[in-house]
Order: C-alpha cells, then sequence, then structure tokens
C-alpha cells in the first residue's frame, strides 16, 4: 500500500510539474507563503522563488512540491525535511545542512551545494544536472536513479552513498570520495 502510496504521488509530482513546466516561473514569492513557513515550519505546494531564507532553522519542515527556484537557503537547517518534488533549480543551498531531508524527484539543475551537509539524504530520482556539490558530504545518502549529468562533485564524499542506476559518466568526479571509500581524481587538471 505505501508504494503504491508514493508512485502516486511521484506521478502526481511528476504532473503537476508537467503542467507548470520545468522552465523557471516568472513570479517571485508569495509574501504569504513565507510568512506561513516561517510560522507553522510547513508550506506545500507554496511558491517561494527567490525568496532569501538563508539561515533559516527549517528542521523538518513541510515543503513537498514547494517552488523554490532560485531561492537562498544557503546556510540553512532544512535537517529532517521534507523536499519532495520540489523545485529547486537554479537555488544557493551552499553550506545548508540537509542531513536525513528528503527529496525524492526534485528538480535540482543547476543548483549550489556546495559544502552542504547531505548525510542521510534521499536523492532517489532527483536531477541534479549541473548542479554544483564541491565539498558536499552524501554520506549514506540514497542516490538511486538520480540524474548528475554534468554535476561537479569536486572533493565530494560519497561514503557509503547508493549510486544503483545512476550514470555519472560526464559528472566531474576530482577527488571525490566514492562509496566504496576509494578517490576518484578523473577530471583532476
Amino acid at each position: 500500500m505505501k508504494v503504491k502510496i508514493a508512485s502516486f504521488l511521484l506521478a502526481l509530482g511528476i504532473s503537476l510539474a508537467g503542467l507548470l513546466g520545468f522552465a523557471a516561473p516568472s513570479w517571485a514569492f508569495i509574501a504569504e507563503d513565507v510568512e506561513m513557513l516561517m510560522m507553522d515550519n510547513s508550506c506545500p505546494v507554496c511558491i517561494l522563488n527567490d525568496a532569501d531564507l538563508s539561515n533559516a532553522q527549517l528542521h523538518r519542515a513541510n515543503l513537498k512540491i514547494a517552488s523554490l527556484t532560485g531561492a537562498n537557503l544557503s546556510g540553512a537547517d532544512l535537517t529532517n525535511t521534507n523536499l519532495m518534488l520540489s523545485e529547486l533549480s537554479g537555488a544557493n543551498l551552499s553550506g545548508a545542512n540537509l542531513s536525513g531531508a528528503e527529496l525524492n524527484g526534485a528538480q535540482m539543475q543547476n543548483i549550489d551545494l556546495s559544502g552542504a551537509n547531505m548525510t542521510g539524504t534521499i536523492l532517489t530520482q532527483a536531477n541534479m544536472n549541473e548542479a554544483n556539490l564541491k565539498n558536499a558530504t552524501l554520506v549514506n545518502a540514497e542516490l538511486t536513479a538520480a540524474i548528475f549529468g554534468i554535476a561537479d562533485l569536486s572533493g565530494a564524499d560519497l561514503t557509503g552513498a547508493n549510486l544503483r542506476g545512476v550514470n555519472r559518466s560526464r559528472a566531474i568526479l576530482c577527488h571525490t570520495i566514492m562509496p566504496d571509500g576509494a578517490e576518484e581524481n578523473r577530471d583532476c587538471q
């Protein structure tokens, strides 16, 4: 039953993403949505594009299917936060703590996750093409069928991460610690 519900939610999110399009929306954040998030620590299906949420304390927040395109979440505490099917393209999450967060199916193209703590984060089927993951910690992260494309994983730690179904042939790997603990240096110059 849980698998059917999860499949339904994934299909719903993909359908919504299709209706909204994968291009960056032209509208900015809605002030009421930012206020609701800060007061209730919950704002599913909210529009938070370009919002400044740097250093925000959003531990266990519900941001499922939220639109955070271009948002500034640098240094934010997003531990155990639900960001499933969210749109985060072009967002700044440098130095953010996303340990234990759920980002299943999230759209994260051209996102800045440099130095982010993503220990135990669930990124199943997340699209991270062109993401900056330099020096990010992805220890024990669940990355099954995630899309890396030409993401930069220089200095990232993927110890114990599940990369099943991930094509990392175009990703930048320089001083990258792979799941088995070995260091990959194929793209160092």
